[in-house]
């Protein structure tokens, strides 16, 4: 009764969410809004394009990952290739004939991934061959996490499970309630030193030890309020962040929160809708919101240093990190930088007419995009005062 409680739950989900959406202005994935950009300070180069796989649906977020020197990508019908990240050439490529839901990790020589069926695949990553398969409970809709000689992932249902990274072995279970309405999606599991940081659809934080699975630690970043259970919902789905010391996550409808990683405490916190994602650098935090702002918050005390506006109505993802800029990608198919001194907006591009809902993983001065036409971009950033 409780699974189908949350499938319904999930259902209801995606109809509410896709309706207030529109309710708010936001945009679905093939429409733009009018964004003037007069001078742009950068330019983005198309380096090359290639289809992975068939179309994903809106909810899920299949994201290219590098490791090793390796560009690594999958899609939605299952299958994975590895590529050259400066070419775009294919090394290898594994058809696994599943529906992949949740995007891949890597460590540990690994790659893992996440099926609608609630299997957890584990490949080499030198040559792609299946080095084990496990059921879990319930459908994963985000990247596991590889690291410590583990596998640790997340789970629709409100579970986290810890995997032997050599044998796919379930180490421990940690579980959490999962409320009647929920965003369609969930965050991934953040590895840190001989532990794991966890967000649930509660609005709640749990630092899990790697080794038993015990809490070491449980902090609110939101609370559920209102009288409905569309007002209550208060998901973590955008991912914790972790950087020197300081843990960093979000909330759809609730806060975006600064917490002591030793201890759980929670520093400071704001009222912001968080949706999209998170970014950091030495000083700041950024953050994407449900509306299609961007903020930049002093990471250390959560002040508003600039909000950025020329992206609101569109969805989108969470921010990166890209030497002078950041970098944002949305739901009209663009990737827009924004200078991360004032929010300037100073270079866009329209990469494809598919929405884009992954953080741009950038590396090496160049961009790499997973759209959800199932097409993979690498895009180039070039300074025009160079």
């Amino acid at each position: 009764m409780k699974d189908r409680r949350v499938r319904v739950g999930l259902v209801l989900m995606s109809v509410l969410f896709l309706a207030g959406c529109s309710a708010r202005g936001l945009l679905p994935a093939d429409e733009s809004v009018d964004i003037g950009l007069e001078a742009p300070q950068i330019e983005f180069e198309s380096l090359f394009s290639m289809r992975i796989g068939q179309s994903q649906a809106d909810g899920l977020r299949l994201r290219p990952v590098l490791a090793d020197g390796a560009l690594y990508a999958a899609s939605v019908d299952g299958r994975v290739v590895a590529l050259d990240p400066a070419s775009g050439e294919t090394r290898w490529a594994q058809d696994l004939d599943v529906r992949v839901a949740g995007a891949l990790g890597a460590g540990d020589g690994l790659l893992a991934l996440g099926t609608a069926s609630g299997e957890v695949i584990a490949l080499e990553r030198d040559g792609g061959a299946v080095r084990w398969r496990q059921s879990l409970s319930s459908e994963v809709l985000a990247p596991p996490a590889v690291g410590q000689a583990s596998v640790v992932v997340r789970t629709a249902d409100g579970h986290v499970f810890a995997l032997d990274a050599a044998n796919g072995e379930q180490r421990w279970l940690y579980s959490r309630n999962v409320p009647a309405l929920t965003l369609r999606g969930h965050s991934s599991p953040v590895l840190v030193n001989d532990g794991v940081v966890a967000g649930f659809d509660n609005g709640r934080l749990s630092a899990l030890d790697l080794t038993t699975g015990s809490a070491a630690w449980e902090s609110t970043v939101a609370v559920p309020e209102g009288r409905t259970d569309l007002a209550r919902m208060v998901d973590i789905d955008a991912d914790p962040l972790v950087d020197r010391g300081d843990l960093f996550a979000g909330a759809y409808q609730g806060r975006v929160a600064g917490v002591a990683l030793g201890s759980g405490e929670v520093a400071w916190a704001r009222e912001l809708s968080v949706t999209g994602g998170l970014a950091v650098d030495d000083e700041r935090l950024y953050v994407t919101d449900a509306q299609g702002r961007v903020w930049a918050l002093d990471r250390r005390n959560g002040a508003s240093v600039w909000r950025a506006e020329k992206l609101r109505g569109l969805r989108l993802a969470a921010p990166s990190v890209a030497g002078e800029y950041l970098l944002v990608a949305a739901s009209d198919g663009s990737i827009n930088a924004l200078d991360r001194r004032n929010g300037e907006l100073v270079g866009r591009r329209t990469v494809g007419s598919a929405g884009i809902t992954v953080k741009p993983l950038v590396a090496d001065g160049r961009v790499y995009l997973q759209d959800l036409a199932g097409r993979l971009h690498a895009i180039g950033i070039n300074d025009k005062d160079d």
